[in-house]
Parts: C-alpha cells; structure tokens; sequence
C-alpha cells in the first residue's frame, strides 16, 4: 500500500503545479498497536514531520531576510492532536504532506522571457465550484477569497475520497495570494486509505481528524504568511 497512497497523496494535493515541487512527506502510518495513545512509530512520525517544517519555515524566512524562530514545537503539539487516538481496528495507512512556496521580482512575476521549466503558479479561484472543478470535483468543505497587504487570493479546503483511489480519504487546504510581482502558495494535506476494510474506514478515519489538520493548516498558512510579508504586519489577516 505504501507506494500508491503516498504517490497518490502527492499527486492530488500538488495538483495543478508544476515543475519542482518542494512536497514533504513520510511513510504512511500503519494502523497503531493500541488505542486512545500515540505509538512510538507514530511519534518518529510526528518529530520528522514537525522537523521538515521547521526547516521549510525557516527556509521560506531566509528566502525573504525575516528572522526566523523555532516552530517544532508548536507543530509537534499540532501534529500530535492530527495523530492522537488513531484506531487499532482495520488495516489502514494514514499520512500528511505540505509545502509552502514564495517568490517575488520587482520585475513582475511575468517579465522577461518564459521560462518552460519554471513552476507554473496556481490560479485564483473565484468561488467554491471553480476550486472543486479545478480538483476532480472533490467536496469543497471551505472556501474564502482573501485580500492580504496588496494580495488577492483564496484558501480552498477539500476532503472526500480520492478520484483516484475508491478506498482513500483525502484531505488539503490551499492558501494561494498573489500581486503583480509576488505568489505565496501553500499547501497542507492528508490521507488516510484502506485497501482491506474500503472508504468507510478510512474516512471515518480522516474525519475525526478534520477539526486537527484544519488547525495545523491554518497554522502554517499563518506563519508562511507572516514570512513571506517580511515581518510586515498583516492588514488584513488570514482567519
């Protein structure tokens, strides 16, 4: 299982973006030995992750000369309420990726010559259905058009089982903010699959997760916001 949900995942959350994509990810959890509790496997987990991020955010703070501090943390505190109380029933795989990603040019992003192999930048979306059309039609469960500092963008969460896998729930959250010479993207997700017990397993699975990854997403996307505008308050501020 472990090769197709973690292909799948990547495939599904970055879709639409090309090129270079900066995803992190781990292998997929197995289903814990007991309940109510946070294995020691799954722990490695939570402290790999939790490190990537750290990492990522400081990356993304070096990339805009903002001084950056330590989010680990925080995301194992996040990671830990997105991985607690996993069920012993079943056979399943349960996994999270993200990504953040940042430019600006005075310029302007589109000056110069194209760039075949440059990553092609997502686009606005107007409204829910335009965000669902452009992802196979997953449920939207949340969309906002958002005004930051200049930007305009959106956020789009969807969940529901995967176009591709009829046994896996899946999950993302986009926050995409652009102007003329700036883009922030960011990406969070997860997944959850059952090849063994099938789609009612895996997503009641993921969606006693839902209020967890949520939070864990609005957090990044917070924090890659604060970032990207350099330290510079927000106007008009992610909720």
């Amino acid at each position: 299982m472990r090769g197709w949900l973690l292909g799948g995942l990547s495939a599904l959350m970055l879709m639409g973006a090309a090129g270079a994509a900066a995803a992190q990810e781990t292998d997929p959890v197995e289903a814990a030995p007991s309940s109510n509790s946070i294995s020691d496997d799954e722990r490695a987990v939570i402290d790999d992750l939790a490190r990537q991020l750290d990492e990522s955010f400081a990356a993304l703070a070096e990339q805009f000369d903002v001084e950056s501090f330590s989010i680990r943390p925080m995301m194992q505190a996040l990671l830990g309420d997105v991985f607690k109380d996993l069920p012993d029933e079943g056979n399943y795989g349960f996994t999270v990726d993200f990504e953040m990603y940042g430019v600006k040019d005075p310029e302007g992003l589109d000056s110069g010559e194209a760039d075949e192999d440059a990553r092609k930048r997502r686009p606005v979306h107007a409204d829910a259905q335009a965000c669902a059309s452009a992802n196979r039609n997953i449920p939207v469960i949340r969309f906002e058009r958002l005004e930051v500092n200049g930007l305009s963008g959106h956020r789009c969460i969807i969940a529901g089982q995967s176009p591709d896998f009829e046994d896996a729930w899946v999950y993302a959250s986009w926050l995409v903010l652009e102007g003329p010479d700036a883009y922030l993207e960011v990406t969070t997700g997860g997944a959850v699959a059952s090849e063994e017990d099938g789609y009612a397993l895996s997503s009641r699975i993921g969606l006693e997760r839902l209020d967890a990854l949520n939070a864990m997403a609005a957090e990044i996307e917070s924090l890659a916001i604060d970032a990207y505008l350099g330290g510079e308050p927000a106007t008009d501020p992610a909720p």
